[in-house]
This record gives structure tokens, C-alpha cells and sequence, in this order.
């Protein structure tokens, strides 16, 4: 029973991470918009794609109840804190959750690409170019958010940064660079192909329901 509930809240936190750029992404679009839309659907989905290749075939989850249900709440009882402090709405909270998990699975990966011995010169430094661009298309799209709610308020950002930081240490055991957590090819391609339409789904709307806002 145990190995079961395991078994299930790891599938929970997969399918959080999973959908956490999507729902970050439709609360920052819905009140910022974003100047160059194309480029960032271009580069959300190359990012995005990495992000949950990464995680779902690379994450090696934890075995026992405790520790699962400690790395599936870490992120967001930092997002939550920093949050409530802010006193904003419920939809801003999946853009802090993913300012934590998110950089800190993307620091995790470029960190994991320095030091691993398993990548050829050229990999190494193709996944630091790939890491590099994702932290790129991620400050653009959520730096409208940290200069209007979080510039100054250093509470928040305390409490974000301590998140990451946590995050990094955890994602950087629980990611093996040089061997597959879960084989399962056509699992993986479903994962990735649904939840990446999951995202353009999210960034079309929120950009039609900003412009829609502004007429």
C-alpha cells in the first residue's frame, strides 16, 4: 500500500511540474502580454520540451512517503509563503511556484551538464547554450512580474531565492545525468507532446485575453 502511495504522488508531482510553466506562463500573459510573441512560442517550446524531457525521464523520485511528499511541497510551501506576504491573486501563486521549481530544475541542469562526465565537449556545451536560452525566455517572460510585485519587496524575494537554492540541491540529487529513471519511450512522448500543447494552449489564451483586455 505504501509503495503504492509513493508510486502516486510522484506521478501528482510530475504532472505539477508539468503543467507549472503552463499555468505561470497564462497569469503572466493574461496581465502582461509579451512584445515578441513569436519568439517566445519558438523558444517556449524548445524550452518547455527540455524542461520536461529532463524531468520526466531523468528525475529519480524518492522511494519512501516522507521524502516524496517533501520534494513535491518544498517548492510551492516556498511559493506560498512568498505569496501570501504579497497579498496577491490565487493565479500569481503558479508564478512564483515556477520562478522557484522552475530555475531550479533549469540551474540543476546546467549544473549537472558542467560537472558530469558523460557528455562530449560539443553536448556540453550545446545543453549550457539550451539551459542559457531557457533562463533567457523565462526572465523575459516573467520580468514584467518581478520589477512590478517583487522589486523591493525583499521578503518575497528571500523566501523565492531560498526556494531556488533548496530546489538546486534537491533537483541536483534527484537528476542523473548518465542513466534513465523511466525508459518508457512512448510514456515520455506523451508526457512531452500533451503537456507542450498544454503550454501553447496557455500562451495563445493568455496573449488573445491581454490584448482583449487592453481594447
Amino acid at each position: 500500500m505504501s509503495k503504492k502511495l509513493v508510486t502516486y504522488v510522484n506521478r501528482v508531482h510530475l504532472i505539477y511540474l508539468g503543467l507549472l510553466p503552463s499555468l505561470a506562463t497564462l497569469a503572466v500573459l493574461r496581465i502582461y502580454g509579451h512584445p515578441q510573441p513569436f519568439l517566445l512560442f519558438v523558444c517556449g517550446v524548445a524550452a518547455v520540451s527540455v524542461y520536461l524531457a529532463v524531468i520526466y525521464s531523468y528525475a529519480r523520485l524518492p522511494e519512501t512517503l516522507p521524502l516524496s511528499l517533501l520534494v513535491l511541497l518544498d517548492g510551492p510551501l516556498f511559493a506560498l509563503v512568498s505569496w501570501a506576504s504579497g497579498q496577491g491573486a490565487w493565479p500569481l501563486f503558479a508564478v512564483e511556484g515556477f520562478l522557484v521549481d522552475g530555475i531550479a530544475v533549469w540551474l540543476a541542469i546546467l549544473g549537472l551538464s558542467l560537472v558530469s562526465p558523460e557528455p562530449t565537449p560539443e553536448q556540453r556545451v550545446a545543453t549550457v547554450g539550451i539551459m542559457l536560452a531557457a533562463l533567457g525566455i523565462t526572465l523575459s517572460l516573467f520580468w514584467p512580474y518581478v520589477r512590478d510585485v517583487l522589486w523591493g519587496q525583499w521578503f518575497q524575494v528571500s523566501w523565492l531565492a531560498g526556494g531556488v537554492a533548496e530546489g538546486i540541491f534537491v533537483w541536483g540529487r534527484l537528476l542523473n545525468a548518465q542513466a534513465l529513471a523511466r525508459k518508457d519511450e512512448d510514456a515520455a512522448g506523451l508526457y512531452i507532446a500533451i503537456l507542450v500543447m498544454v503550454w501553447v494552449g496557455c500562451m495563445i489564451a493568455g496573449n488573445v485575453w491581454h490584448e482583449v483586455a487592453l481594447q
